[in-house]
């Protein structure tokens, strides 16, 4: 099951009546659970347009994507042959703007929108409120406190509780650490990381920061000019051509590998991951 994309293209609409190319020729597949992805590309490059395919917010212009075993192209919407919602209660997708999904008086109604709209009765939606805004890192106090009050790393951690209330499959997350000091970063990365292990969800990160990339992803995919021109594991990734050819940041920690490497004179067994796997290395090549 999952997503699978069959050379999908699509066509955005320009205020001077042209049409611009924002898919070209997409085939993917993600699997409905235990992938970690990040997506990465330059602003412009289909990012956003690639994943509003992945719950039906967008209709290929040609191919289709095949969503959890319903086909979704441009003939079955438009004969209306699917149902759209179910999809969008499966893969669920956290926009980069928290202050889009939020507007109800309290953050627990604004939790149970979403579950009480696909037919979930109120006292069970209530309940699944008090168990993902714990996932999500925060306490029950929160659920009677106003969205509007909480700080911006605050209003992330409910978007996203509200999504998880109705239970999705996937969950899809638009540049969900923009805005946030690196300690905020941090501890939001680990909440995913956490849905991801003990849930066995499938996440997917549209992000700018290859930080993230390189410390959490265990896949990665790169979009430039429409086209999905990268899918791998990131330290493949980081190499110089790849570097060159689509203009990526080098990861913090890989710049610090690359000088302990040239100033020590040695060569670590494998490319460490995180700081911890770093230092668990450096241990042994220096002891």
């Amino acid at each position: 099951m999952g997503i699978k994309f069959n050379k999908v293209d699509f066509k955005y609409q320009g205020n001077d009546n042209k049409a611009y190319l924002a898919l070209s020729n997409i085939t993917l597949n993600i699997k409905d659970t235990g992938e970690f992805i990040t997506l990465i590309g330059e602003t412009g490059s289909g990012k956003t347009t690639l994943v509003q395919h992945m719950n039906a917010l967008l209709t290929p212009l040609s191919g289709s994507v095949d969503i959890f075993g319903v086909k979704i192209n441009r003939e079955n919407v438009k004969k209306k042959k699917v149902k759209l919602n179910p999809i969008r209660q499966q893969v669920g997708l956290v926009f980069q703007f928290p202050e889009y999904q939020l507007f109800e008086e309290t953050v627990q109604k604004d939790i149970i929108f979403g579950p009480k709209n696909f037919g979930v009765d109120e006292a069970t939606a209530i309940e699944r409120a008090k168990e993902v805004i714990k996932v999500v890192g925060l306490d029950e106090s929160y659920l009677q406190r106003s969205p509007f009050n909480l700080s911006g790393g605050e209003k992330k951690r409910v978007s996203i509780a509200g999504i998880l209330a109705m239970e999705p499959d996937i969950l899809i997350l638009d540049e969900p650490t923009s805005g946030l000091d690196p300690l905020g970063r941090n501890a939001l990365l680990d909440v995913f990381y956490d849905i991801h292990k003990k849930l066995n969800k499938t996440i997917i990160i549209i992000t700018h920061d290859m930080n993230t990339v390189y410390e959490y992803a265990k896949r990665v995919l790169v979009m430039r000019d429409s086209y999905l021109v990268y899918d791998g594991d990131p330290i493949h990734l980081f190499t110089n051509k790849n570097i060159d050819n689509w203009n990526l940041d080098v990861p913090d920690l890989l710049n610090l590998i690359h000088k302990l490497e040239e100033d020590l004179g040695i060569q670590l067994p494998t490319q460490p991951r995180n700081e911890q796997e770093l230092f668990e290395q450096l241990k042994v090549v220096l002891s």
